[in-house]
């Protein structure tokens, strides 16, 4: 087991996109590479019972959105987290696991290996309970929303009515993130939950660049020349609004600084300002 690292609240480490949701963990234990936390990221969540079917779509879109450098989020369950886990880092991707449970307890035991592999391979696997915590059901909802809360948008693909990846997608709605969900054959157990979610509104879509094409993520994967420190500002800059005293908390920098960084950022048109003195990262659907 690797060395576990605590990450507080009000650390400068801890993700800046979980400090914008409810119920912000108070400290996170996390093992690998901890900033991929605030990494482009895109959650697959799924059925656990998938279908070849499901699990080929998976395949599809974790391998190409790791390609375009976009991490992928999971809960390292059976089924569709562990087929998104494995394809994204086929592709020498990067992703993290969420776990509803501590690192001396990981499940299910059979997916141990894969454990093991996600941080050899560079990822990273995170809980917000302590080692010796064992697995309780009533964690893995809770488990959930840290998994949409790290994301930009939540994938969901299979989905059963009133499912784990259904409170997923509704505790991404509530975060104000996009839920993507492929369509399924209307017999399907495993469809009801992914075509009732397109019906609330979820973006339907049938290939990764449905995707891409939202976020212009194609666009955002490209090095953006500009000063070291302006890009420090503009990575902590995403799609949920964020004020520059928060920047200035996470970056240590004086509030000139950072106001000088986000006038700058303004004038190249890479970000925006919006209610509340906040900003926000411009994207091509702006």
């Amino acid at each position: 087991m690797e060395k576990i690292k605590i990450i507080k609240q009000n650390s400068k480490n801890y993700p800046t996109k979980l400090l914008q949701i409810q119920e912000t963990p108070k400290q996170l234990y996390v093992e690998g590479d901890t900033s991929l936390l605030n990494n482009d990221a895109i959650a697959i969540v799924g059925s656990r019972k998938a279908t070849e079917y499901g699990k080929k779509c998976t395949s599809y879109f974790a391998k190409e959105l790791a390609k375009k450098g976009i991490t992928i989020i999971s809960g390292l369950a059976t089924g569709i987290d562990s087929v998104a886990h494995i394809h994204s880092m086929k592709e020498q991707g990067k992703t993290i696991a969420v776990i509803g449970s501590g690192f001396k307890h990981i499940t299910p035991k059979e997916n141990y290996y894969l454990y093991e592999q996600i941080i050899e391979n560079g990822g990273c696997i995170v809980s917000e309970y302590p080692p010796e915590t064992k697995e309780e059901v009533a964690n893995y909802p809770r488990r959930n929303r840290i998994i949409s809360g790290l994301s930009m948008g939540v994938l969901v693909i299979e989905a059963r009515h009133r499912s784990g990846s259904g409170i997923t997608a509704n505790l991404a709605m509530k975060q104000k993130k996009e839920v993507f969900c492929v369509p399924n054959r209307i017999n399907e157990k495993t469809a009801s939950g992914t075509n009732n979610l397109i019906k609330k509104g979820a973006n339907l879509v049938t290939c990764p660049e449905d995707i891409l094409e939202f976020y212009d993520l194609k666009t955002l994967n490209e090095e953006i020349e500009m000063p070291k420190e302006y890009k420090e500002v503009y990575e902590l800059i995403g799609e949920l609004p964020i004020s520059a005293n928060e920047i200035a908390k996470i970056t240590n920098k004086s509030i000139g600084k950072v106001a000088e960084s986000l006038c700058m950022l303004e004038i190249e048109e890479l970000i925006k300002q919006v209610a509340g003195n906040q900003y926000v990262r411009i994207y091509k659907n702006d």
